[in-house]
């Protein structure tokens, strides 16, 4: 039986001390308390979490949560915990103890809510002990991870429909802050709803948010004027595509004066956590932050998300926009975008959709590396170095990057998330001290160089990626030596040493193919690129575009008959239009009144209005005469022409 309007209400009222839900809230969790399966679209900031934390509490039993972002995680499962609700989370970089213990916790204890990651889902330890656990609802969270029509398609997600095998009965919720129609359907397709499965969606207009695309050649220094103009006391958000732009534009605003910080996955975990921290407390007013920063945030007073550049679908635009103004008051999202932007999108799109002949290269040299025959290697785990392999076989490490993508979505080959989380260094001393310590250390001075040739200077600004075995390759070492060099060299002060959580690995899913004769879906991978184009011109659309921002963006999701804005750039220009147009016509009819009683010169008709008037004042007046309303008079007066 469903959950009394009245018990739910006192779940939220002693858990999160609200005394209503938002809307849209208590239909989603009716619907999930009846046994139904649901697919909520609820903007940015429109309180997802409470649709499956709220049905969990008010029944006996576990929620079963599936998350992409272990941070996302790791923070609710500590909100939850503040709010005395276990809570537990099982994730990479946890050692098999902890994950055996964690899960036993969800057997045999009271716990509440676990998180999982997708990857996580069907392994062996976990499968055994999921049907053991009283799962009473399964929470998709990101489900247009879902969709391969979405902008952020995973593979891993693919598995959650087998999950439903294992237990049967169990609704599911699937939440999501984004999703076209197509992507809506798919999502409800791929997680089997039943036939009663329903669909909540809430309108994806933010009225207290003012789009804007401001158009540049120069974005620091556009940046700068924007978050002035907010103000420099405001707390704002700027993304940026990748993590040195982060940092260059972080060092570029505290240069004038503004509590900038940056934040990338690059950084050391504490950097990271203490960035974060400073900046929800104030501390900090402005991250600089690649685009994973801010999901599962609770941070309402955001005035101000700045766009270094475009995201790859307006999907994602969206989303990552829509983090300012949580709290409904007045917030800004700007798109700086500079003259190449769309040509340089289009160009990526492509990239991350290779052609054929570079997804069969990489496929063969894939089999080489393996030492893999043909028709064998089934589901056999090898160790897989991107860098070392790129480098080994002459490819770019980008195209290995976007052809393993593929494969990977073709089902041929299946890689671990090391695979794109590799060892990183950071030289944090000066050229002259590390060049005191190299004189004194002749075997740890050749690491050094290999690390400076392979990688640059940029070791001394960042943390960058390193491949230990293209190292260990350059050097004649071992792995193994290189692995226990840079530890020496993290103990001794010299680098910032970040070392793998696991070791990279990829294995084919079938019995490897000839190269020549993959069976690929080229419809299905040429859908998929038109796919993408279509989502890059919707953005460059949306950035070139004239019309009010906020229909665009509604337009896109199906919202086709809403009204315009009139806070964005194009309303606000539209209504200075329409002011100036108004106050062009109050001044033609004063000049006509003043002309028809008295000729006058130019000169003299100037006299009597205001200096601030003069260059429109200069414009009509010729406009007037072009157009046969005032003649000039042999004395060089100016009258009106039917007088």
């Amino acid at each position: 039986m469903p959950a009394p309007t009245d018990d739910i209400l006192s779940v939220l009222r002693q858990h999160w001390g609200h005394s209503a839900f938002r809307p849209g809230q208590e239909d989603i969790i009716r619907a999930v308390l009846a046994g139904h399966d649901a697919l909520a679209l609820l903007p940015t900031g429109g309180g997802k979490s409470i649709c499956f934390q709220v049905p969990a509490l008010s029944r006996d039993g576990l929620c079963l949560v599936i998350s992409p972002l272990i941070a996302l995680m790791k923070d609710q499962v500590e909100n939850l915990r503040k709010r005395g609700i276990k809570a537990e989370a099982v994730y990479a970089g946890m050692s098999h103890r902890d994950i055996d213990q964690t899960l036993d916790n969800c057997v045999y204890g009271p716990v509440k809510f676990l998180y999982v990651s997708p990857e996580r889902l069907l392994t062996e330890m976990f499968r055994a002990r999921v049907g053991r656990m009283k799962v009473q609802l399964i929470a998709v969270d990101e489900a247009h991870c879902l969709s391969q029509w979405g902008y952020d398609f995973r593979p891993p997600y693919l598995q959650i429909a087998a999950l439903r095998e294992l237990l049967p009965g169990v609704p599911v919720l699937a939440l999501t802050a984004t999703a076209t129609e197509e992507v809506r359907r798919d999502i409800r397709e791929k997680l089997q709803f039943g036939p009663t499965g329903q669909t909540f969606q809430k309108s994806f207009l933010r009225p207290n948010l003012s789009y804007s695309v401001q158009h540049t050649e120069d974005k620091l220094r556009r940046l700068v004027e924007v978050l002035q103009g907010v103000g420099p006391n405001k707390t704002s958000v700027v993304y940026a595509r990748t993590r040195k732009q982060t940092e260059d534009a972080a060092a570029w605003l505290q240069q004038h004066g503004l509590k900038a910080a940056a934040y990338h996955a690059g950084l050391p975990p504490e950097q990271r956590t203490r960035v974060q921290q400073d900046w929800t407390q104030d501390k900090t007013r402005i991250v600089v932050a690649t685009n994973a920063f801010g999901m599962g945030i609770d941070k309402p007073d955001v005035r101000c998300v700045v766009h270094l550049d475009a995201p790859d679908s307006l999907e994602a635009y969206y989303q990552e926009a829509g983090r300012a103004g949580r709290d409904e008051q007045y917030a800004f999202a700007v798109l700086l975008w500079a003259p190449n932007d769309g040509d340089e999108m289009r160009r990526r799109t492509l990239q991350a959709h290779p052609p054929l002949d570079v997804v069969k290269r990489v496929y063969q040299a894939l089999a080489n590396y393996s030492g893999t025959a043909t028709g064998g290697g089934e589901m056999v785990a090898f160790d897989f170095d991107l860098q070392q392999f790129a480098q080994t076989y002459r490819l770019k490490p980008l195209d290995v990057h976007n052809a393993m993508r593929t494969l990977e979505r073709e089902g041929l080959v299946q890689l671990n998330e090391a695979v794109f989380n590799p060892a990183k260094v950071f030289i944090p001393i000066d050229a002259r001290d590390l060049y005191r310590f190299q004189v004194d250390n002749a075997r740890h001075d050749q690491l050094i160089k290999a690390v400076l040739r392979l990688y640059g200077g940029e070791v001394f600004s960042s943390f960058q990626s390193i491949s230990e075995g293209a190292l260990a390759q350059h050097l004649r070492w071992s792995t193994t030596e290189v692995r226990k060099a840079l530890e020496f060299l993290h103990r001794s002060g010299i680098v910032q040493f970040q070392p793998r959580h696991e070791s990279p690995q990829a294995m084919f899913t079938t019995p490897r193919k000839d190269a020549d004769r993959l069976p690929l879906n080229v419809p299905a991978l040429e859908a998929g690129r038109e796919r993408a184009l279509r989502k890059t011109e919707s953005v460059i659309g949306y950035a070139t575009g004239t019309r009010c921002r906020q229909q665009l963006l509604l337009e896109y999701f199906g919202e086709l008959d809403s009204p315009p804005c009139r806070i964005c750039d194009p309303c606000l220009a539209e209504k200075r239009r329409q002011r100036a147009s108004e106050s062009a016509g109050d001044l033609r009819q004063k000049v006509l009144k003043v002309l028809r009683s008295t000729p006058r010169t130019p000169r003299e008709l100037l006299a009597g209005f205001a200096p601030a008037q003069a260059e429109t004042l200069t414009v009509l007046l010729r406009d007037l005469v072009d157009t046969g309303a005032l003649r000039y008079h042999a004395n060089g007066q100016l009258g009106v022409a039917s007088a």
